[in-house]
């Protein structure tokens, strides 16, 4: 008797561990593997109440220059996005120097097939995948977004994704490098692995998915929104005035009630819903 007390208790210290409500609004399942290294994990956070119906998804991948950070920074995002009927989903992927910039690439598509497989379990809809990024993460969401070989490597079926929100990633690094040269020992020095490396080469590919970039230099992303919407594709822009690159993220969907990240949150939060029907 003793003994399956002790059992019942442990299952359920495990299972609090792994799903837990969050300020009573939503569900988390924290520290879900896609691969077998460390740290291809990921958070799930769901709808609490809504399980009769399938949502669509924002996959989130946190920046920290390709070398650190974590998916647990992302502030008020999941409460305020499984409010609004998405299941918000945080990606931790391998970083510099245990991998290159194509393994995290791939660490994240296959994050995106591993989420696509377990859709029916976490209540998604595989129709309405929604890929959102920060600094290294918007980098990266932008790459296996823009280039299509990463998600059909992964094994993802084309349209998959909806759209795309780059919030202050860098596009193009062959301009980005030479400013931000600690970024170097990330991707090297030759320009043209630069070049091959930056979404903005995959500008002229045809059927991307809308993507929405907030930046704080319009000049960084104008030439690759001009190309992409050349090819038929749909960019849109927010450039931020006040807010630094760090609030960006930080501030999208939080109670802070500066005018600018109010603004932010809505123009992300009209973009998404133009492409998830809700």
């Amino acid at each position: 008797m003793l003994f399956r007390l002790f059992l019942l208790s442990v299952t359920l210290v495990i299972t609090m561990s792994f799903t837990q409500s969050i300020n009573g609004q939503e569900l988390k399942h924290m520290n879900l593997h896609y691969g077998a290294d460390v740290k291809q994990t990921l958070d799930i956070y769901t709808p609490s109440g809504k399980e009769s119906i399938n949502h669509p998804v924002i996959i989130y991948v946190h920046g920290g220059g390709w070398m650190r950070g974590d998916k647990s920074n992302v502030s008020d995002k999941p409460s305020f996005y499984t409010n609004r009927g998405y299941v918000f989903i945080s990606v931790n992927y391998r970083l510099h120097p245990n991998a290159t910039y194509n393994d995290m690439a791939n660490d994240i598509s296959n994050a995106v097939k591993w989420v696509y497989d377990r859709a029916d379990q976490y209540h998604i809809d595989k129709q309405r995948f929604n890929l959102m990024g920060h600094s290294a993460g918007g980098h990266l969401v932008m790459l296996i977004g823009t280039d299509h070989s990463y998600l059909q490597h992964a094994g993802i079926p084309a349209n998959t994704v909806q759209s795309i929100v780059n919030l202050d990633g860098p596009i193009d690094l062959v301009k980005f490098l030479p400013k931000n040269e600690q970024y170097k020992e990330v991707f090297g020095y030759d320009r043209q692995a630069w070049k091959e490396a930056s979404p903005a080469a995959n500008s002229v590919n045809q059927h991307l998915p809308p993507m929405l970039l907030v930046t704080q230099n319009r000049n960084s992303v104008f030439d690759f929104i001009e190309e992409t919407k050349k090819a038929g594709n749909t960019a849109d822009i927010f450039v931020t005035h006040s807010l630094t690159h760090r609030e960006i993220t930080k501030l999208l969907g939080s109670n802070n009630n500066s005018a600018e990240a109010m603004s932010l949150t809505k123009a992300v939060e009209d973009f998404l819903k133009t492409y998830n029907s809700m």
